[in-house]
């Protein structure tokens, strides 16, 4: 009798297979070859799947924009505005060992962007933090008459430092230096909506 192949699954081994070695070795260290070895394949079971080293990078940040659309998507509602916001935020943010990989992946495919399919998921992912960091400054900001458009760029610039700080030096950045340099971030934005101290 034939054996039956699951091929969501083995697309899944694959993408996650090509997110290790990115985590591991860089970018450049992904071929058809080596994320064969990394997944059990044969590199023409591979190819069946994703016949170019851009096609499994395609599907491999097309997999990260899935698990993070998941995350936010059992984020429950408190009915706090503030700390929904801060909940989303601390699934955004790379504070665990699935979350450090998802950033590594994405910042080595920003890097080397070059297909039309990559920059569809990149531009969906941006638009997606994009939105969350105006979200943030419009419900942080409450009170204010007028939030600067700046402030939303400001966040982003801010919270992608912190996601590149957490991959490149996590001794030094750890969950609860992130946490606590978010809330620092988000105490601020309160206050100047508040009129508080800037």
């Amino acid at each position: 009798m034939p054996k039956v192949v699951n091929h969501v699954a083995r697309r899944l081994s694959i993408t996650r297979a090509v997110a290790a070695l990115i985590e591991r070795a860089g970018i450049q260290a992904v071929s058809v070859r080596t994320v064969a070895a990394e997944a059990g394949l044969r590199p023409s079971t591979l190819r069946h799947y994703f016949p170019s080293s851009d096609e499994m990078l395609a599907g491999t940040i097309t997999m990260v924009r899935e698990r993070q659309a998941a995350r936010f998507a059992q984020v429950p509602s408190s009915g706090d505005a503030q700390a929904d916001i801060r909940t989303a935020w601390l699934h955004a943010l790379p504070l665990d060992a699935e979350r450090r990989t998802e950033a590594h992946v994405w910042l080595a495919i920003t890097a080397v962007a070059r297909t039309p399919e990559l920059r569809r998921v990149l531009a969906d992912i941006n638009d997606g933090l994009d939105q969350l960091c105006a979200a943030t400054v419009r419900v942080y900001s409450a009170g204010k008459a007028h939030p600067r458009e700046s402030e939303a760029m400001m966040l982003r610039a801010f919270t992608d430092g912190l996601a590149v700080m957490a991959i490149t030096e996590p001794a030094a950045f750890p969950e609860e230096v992130i946490t606590a340099a978010l809330d620092a971030y988000l105490a601020h934005l309160a206050a100047r909506g508040s009129g508080g101290v800037t």
